[in-house]
């Protein structure tokens, strides 16, 4: 049975107010944008990264994040204002990352069903901070960062160096997080079975094949319950 899960962070453990940010920066330049719609383009374009420019995001250079915004526009059908629609939201404060609402309550529960919880993440050096101002840091046995061990998912040194930390084997392990290719190819690397979260089905992932696909972290929990996840 399963002794420990790592987690993701952001869009698993962890979310912002893009979506947000995105309909008022429409709104600002005269689109009518409603908050699903944003939605769907922000998760939509966070596939396509993942998928066509693996490890981009993470780079958060200007290009990228203009490339980014290009691409929430192209799935609005927006795409001629992309300058205007970028140019409004370098205006606005930087996104803050801030649990989702069942984060807390699922890793104390999952704790209590004897499951140790950890972090393995493609994140820089403010992602301690991050755990910390969100009071998940406390709750997690083990947080393995990519900029900390100079590894990124889907890297399986990364996932070696969390195994070594819980001295955990992999049959014993769980992931959980929302990148089809670094986290559930890189988990796969090291033998550690993984649910991918993906927002509405398979929306945006319709080409991966992946055993386990859910729509937010806390669904783990009811996994666990189900004795879903054996050896």
């Amino acid at each position: 049975m399963v002794k420990q899960i790592f987690f993701d962070l952001g869009l698993t453990l962890v979310h912002n107010d893009m979506p947000r940010r995105y309909q008022t920066a429409f709104k600002e330049i005269g689109y009518d944008i409603s908050l699903s719609q944003a939605e769907r383009a922000y998760h939509l374009a966070n596939k396509y990264f993942m998928r066509f420019r693996q490890g981009a995001l993470s780079q958060k250079s200007d290009s990228v994040i203009s490339d980014f915004h290009r691409c929430v526009c192209q799935y609005l059908d927006t795409e001629s204002a992309w300058k205007d629609f970028s140019n409004q939201l370098k205006k606005m404060e930087r996104p803050v990352w801030r649990c989702f609402d069942f984060t807390l309550n699922m890793l104390d529960e999952l704790n209590d069903m004897g499951i140790k919880t950890g972090l393995i993440s493609n994140w820089d050096l403010s992602c301690r901070e991050v755990l910390e101002k969100n009071k998940i840091l406390s709750r997690l046995n083990c947080v393995v960062v990519s900029e900390e061990v100079g590894a990124e998912k889907p890297d399986k040194k990364i996932f070696e160096e969390a195994l070594k930390l819980t001295g955990a084997n992999p049959d014993e392990c769980f992931y959980v997080g929302d990148n089809y290719y670094d986290d559930y190819i890189g988990s796969q690397k090291v033998s550690m079975p993984c649910a991918i979260i993906n927002y509405q089905g398979k929306l945006g992932i319709e080409e991966v094949d992946c055993p386990i696909v859910i729509e937010q972290a806390c669904e783990v929990v009811d996994l666990m319950k189900k004795h879903l996840i054996s050896k």
